[in-house]
């Protein structure tokens, strides 16, 4: 959807952004995605849980646009 030199697929420092989810991953195959909106040009870089916390919403197409390609990629394996 982004191209592959926008897409991060290892995280060298331990991320608990994920919570239980693990344990869903331990029953069946899936993965965890991010989708960042943190730009500081429109200040949105100010982290969650923060009362000035802000989503640039020019990205959120793109997790839509994901969720659209693994919809595809599953039924294609039917």
């Amino acid at each position: 959807v982004v191209g592959e030199s926008r897409v991060i697929d290892r995280v060298d420092a331990p991320n608990m952004g994920g919570e239980d989810f693990a344990y869903f991953l331990n029953q069946v195959p899936g993965a965890f995605m991010f989708l960042s909106s943190s730009n500081p040009e429109k200040h949105t870089d100010v982290p969650h849980h923060n009362p000035r916390f802000n989503v640039d919403e020019d990205v959120l197409w793109i997790g839509s646009a994901m969720f659209v390609k693994i919809a595809e990629r599953f039924l294609e394996m039917e």
